[in-house]
């Protein structure tokens, strides 16, 4: 942990861990300052540029900008106040008015911050490019009510540690340069930035997790499962942890009555969690039983896994596995004399081995590690 220093926002003392981001310090100490892209354990994009703040006289981005002793920080002023209103009227130009039937509706940071930024008018236009809607594994992606925040794109390589999910060109008319002159600046370059761009899918790098579903501001990624299913203020959330996964991922379980006719039958709609601080795997936010049914064993099916296992020579898991899965597997091992092995753990086995032979340290201790070969200058 860094030193911590003393600085001011909004005439606030507030005490800072020095060089923590200007965004960070705000949210620690409850002063809103609004950010649609940035992920509280992601790396800042300046996707939005809502972030905006007044720190020792000068314009800065809160998400990249690092806080100093003494610093006085302001989070709005005239200026700011101006540049996010015009952000938010970018944002909503030609996005779809569809509330009532959007997923995301009455969760929507869209719906949010047009709201709080006092949007209730409109100074910008341009024509609008047909972008269909694509179906991706789990998902749905409609580029209509995308705003480009990157915040799946983010949340995917950061900490998902994929790259299944980038920021593509897509066709689009220019926007006319008399906007260059009348906008304010910010405005103008995320305009620029948000009619040219889309999200681009790479199927075989995406793991099924749904991480981005969950970072997602808009109603642009959504469950194939859960679209159209249920409204988001009609669900309840029931705390839970991930039974699917050894970390005990803080999660929830969303519900609702079944039906009309089933109204006192309670009903898993779908799986959510707090993204800007625990991610859930796959397993957690999709593997449960939609139908919530019982209809009975399935006797030959589970004959067969059994008569799989005794046949098994190897039987391959990952890292995801709970505790209690790693046993039952560990037992069948020991019965049936088949080998355990798990990718995951193989790689990292070799990159602490490297580890050790270039550093000369274990990872586990500051102990030196004696090397066969000499270590390079």
């Amino acid at each position: 942990m860094g030193d911590m220093i003393n600085l001011t926002i909004d005439g606030k003392a507030i005490s800072a861990v020095d060089g923590e981001s200007i965004l960070n310090v705000a949210r620690a100490n409850n002063v809103f300052v609004p950010a649609v892209c940035y992920i509280t354990r992601c790396s800042p994009t300046l996707a939005c540029r809502l972030c905006l703040v007044e720190a020792d006289g000068k314009q800065v981005y809160g998400c990249n900008t690092k806080v100093k002793d003494g610093m006085e920080i302001s989070t709005v002023t005239e200026n700011i106040a101006k540049e996010r209103r015009a952000i938010m009227e970018v944002y909503d130009v030609n996005h779809p008015l569809q509330c009532g039937v959007c997923d995301q509706s009455g969760e929507c940071e869209l719906q949010n911050y047009s709201l709080y930024m006092k949007v209730d008018s409109q100074s910008y236009s341009i024509k609008d490019i047909h972008r269909p809607t694509q179906h991706w594994g789990v998902m749905n992606y409609d580029p209509g009510l995308c705003i480009v925040c990157e915040r799946c794109v983010t949340i995917c390589k950061d900490m998902v540690g994929s790259n299944a999910l980038s920021t593509v060109k897509r066709p689009s008319d220019n926007i006319d340069k008399a906007y260059k002159d009348e906008m304010p600046k910010d405005a103008y370059a995320m305009w620029n930035k948000l009619n040219k761009s889309l999200i681009g899918y790479d199927h075989d790098a995406c793991t099924n997790c749904g991480e981005c579903i969950s970072a997602c501001p808009t109603g642009a990624l959504v469950s194939h499962d859960f679209q159209y299913t249920s409204n988001a203020w009609e669900l309840k959330k029931v705390p839970a942890v991930n039974p699917h996964s050894s970390d005990c991922a803080f999660m929830y379980y969303e519900i609702k009555h079944a039906g009309v006719e089933n109204h006192k039958q309670m009903k898993i709609y779908r799986v959510t969690n707090e993204f800007h601080y625990s991610t859930v795997n796959g397993a957690a936010r999709f593997g449960y039983d939609f139908e919530n049914k019982c209809e009975g064993k399935d006797a030959v099916a589970f004959k067969k896994a059994v008569q799989a296992f005794k046949d098994a020579d190897t039987i391959k898991f990952n890292s995801y596995i709970t505790n209690e899965e790693a046993l039952i597997l560990q037992k069948i091992a020991h019965k049936t004399g088949a080998k355990l092995v798990n990718e995951d753990a193989r790689k990292y086995q070799t990159f602490l081995k490297n580890y050790a032979s270039t550093a000369g340290n274990s990872l586990y201790s500051t102990k030196p590690v004696v090397a066969s070969a000499s270590l390079p200058n």
